[in-house]
């Protein structure tokens, strides 16, 4: 199956901006309710909703890829999907109440039994809305998709800043995820298929399941290991330091999810239709890591010179020890971002299992040593935490090699530009930095001076060790700003009377 330009283009386009829009609500939202909250409510806020993740995460991933990624799917295939999901929600919320009163018992916080309690209906929302969004999706409708997760996440914000500035402290976390996951589920059901009703269909929700174990599997590693990091935290040093590391994982490793998650859903809408043509899947899989790395790499930049004024300035000097693990965890999301589209590829082709081996590499590798070494210091915690990216980055890289015929040593040489970039811009925003501290006291001014120029600076050394990108980008620009090349030559044509 083929995909016009300009289908992908407009994709492409609305997926960039809900994931745009999405990380400013996400990022915004969090320090606002940050800033009300303090440390010690927010983490514990954070805590409730991390351990609900887990369940959460296996309904809304259940059948979604199988939806988007089958060359055929029949009305049973989505009756299946859909009756399965609310199943799949409605056991896992009885097991999440019930196991409550045992978690806060854990962590020695009883507030914590309610908080779970009170989020659990988001399984069935997400029941709801997860097959419904994955259809969209594999009808290329991401314009509809995003103005559905954009109304969720931004009426969700909006009333969990509210509830904070009354003074729900804690409880403004679960106000902000109920309210969004409750719309999103609403406008998905809004004009949702229907058809007449049967009995469920085991073998086909047996197809959908089959595929997906290797994809739920992964996304249970990642949000378990993420919740074993978040729990041993909040354990071993307290709810202030749960507060600093969940800023520090929302500031990093959730902006980077949602940039994952956008791109994940577009390239395997568009990557499963080159799946017969591996050279075709090769070089849009060549084109694309350059293209998210050439933004990857200066943001990263960017953020190593002036993680600290961003959040002296965004959420107050309160907040500072949560500087440096925002940095060291910036390290470890470049290589995840850099592995998610070999991912992507490798799945569209009907080879899921790398995903998978990767997480259980860098899981086996570094869960014991977070429990054999603790307690530890929140930068040591976020530095075993960014040290396993790399393990998983080489796992999917050989997996790439033999399933895609990708080269290693373009992998490695891709790799070695970006760190280039990345050296040279960290080193040019240091400079800058320095040299304006010395002259001025505001941070203000310091951070919009150096983060640019280390991100313009990692940006222009990768265009220059890149050429073709450059050449390709230039084009892109013309083209999008001017007439065509080709469009002075067709007028001449005309005029001649050919």
């Amino acid at each position: 199956m083929s995909t016009p330009d300009g289908k992908l283009a407009r994709s492409v386009a609305w997926a960039g901006l809900e994931s745009g829009l999405s990380l400013a609500i996400s990022v915004g939202s969090v320090v606002i309710v940050a800033r009300f909250l303090g440390a010690s409510e927010f983490g514990l806020g954070a805590l409730a909703h991390g351990l609900l993740q887990i369940p959460l995460v296996l309904v809304g991933s259940l059948v979604h890829d199988a939806l988007v990624q089958r060359p055929d799917l029949s009305a049973g295939h989505l009756r299946a999907a859909r009756s399965g999901s609310l199943w799949a929600g409605g056991v896992l919320l009885v097991i999440v109440v019930a196991s409550a009163p045992l978690l806060a018992a854990f962590f020695e916080e009883p507030r914590l039994a309610l908080l779970i309690a009170a989020l659990a209906p988001l399984l069935l929302f997400e029941a709801v809305s997860a097959p419904l969004l994955g259809l969209r999706r594999r009808a290329l409708d991401f314009g509809s998709v995003a103005r559905r997760l954009l109304a969720g996440r931004g009426l969700g914000a909006l009333a969990g800043i509210l509830a904070a500035a009354a003074g729900a402290r804690a409880w403004a976390v679960v106000v902000q995820q109920l309210v969004a996951a409750a719309t999103i589920a609403a406008l998905s059901l809004r004009d949702a298929p229907t058809g007449p009703r049967a009995r469920f269909e085991r073998d086909a929700f047996a197809e959908l399941v089959r595929f997906c174990r290797p994809i739920v599997a992964v996304q249970l590693l990642i949000q378990g290991s993420e919740r074993l990091f978040l729990a041993y935290v909040g354990h071993q040093l307290g709810m202030a330091a749960a507060g600093y590391w969940s800023l520090a994982v929302r500031l990093v490793e959730n902006v980077a999810s949602v940039v994952a998650t956008a791109l994940y859903h577009v390239g395997l809408a568009f990557m499963s239709r080159l799946q017969q043509d591996r050279a075709a899947l090769a070089l849009r899989l060549e084109e694309a890591v350059r293209h998210l790395m050439l933004v990857t790499v200066p943001a990263v930049a960017a953020l190593l010179v002036g993680a600290d004024l961003l959040i002296l300035l965004a959420v107050g000097p309160g907040w500072l020890a949560a500087a440096l693990p925002v940095q060291i965890l910036a390290l470890g999301a470049m290589l995840l971002l850099r592995r998610l589209l070999p991912t992507v590829a490798l799945t569209a082709a009907g080879r899921p299992r790398a995903n998978l081996d990767a997480y259980l590499a860098e899981n086996a590798t570094t869960l014991p040593l977070l429990f054999l070494l603790g307690p530890l210091a929140l930068p040591t915690v976020a530095a075993l935490r960014a040290g396993r990216s790399a393990l998983g980055w080489a796992v999917v890289t050989a997996a790439a090699a033999r399933g895609l015929d990708r080269p290693l040593r373009r992998e490695l040489g891709g790799l070695a530009v970006d760190l280039a970039g990345l050296g040279l811009g960290l080193a040019a925003g240091t400079a800058v930095r320095l040299a304006l501290e010395t002259r001025l006291q505001e941070p203000l001014v310091v951070l919009l001076g150096a983060a640019p120029t280390a991100a313009l600076v990692a940006a222009g050394v990768i265009l220059v060790l890149r050429p073709a990108l450059a050449r390709s980008l230039a084009g892109q620009v013309r083209a999008l700003f001017g007439r065509p090349a080709g469009a002075a030559e067709a007028v001449r044509a005309v005029g001649r009377g050919r």
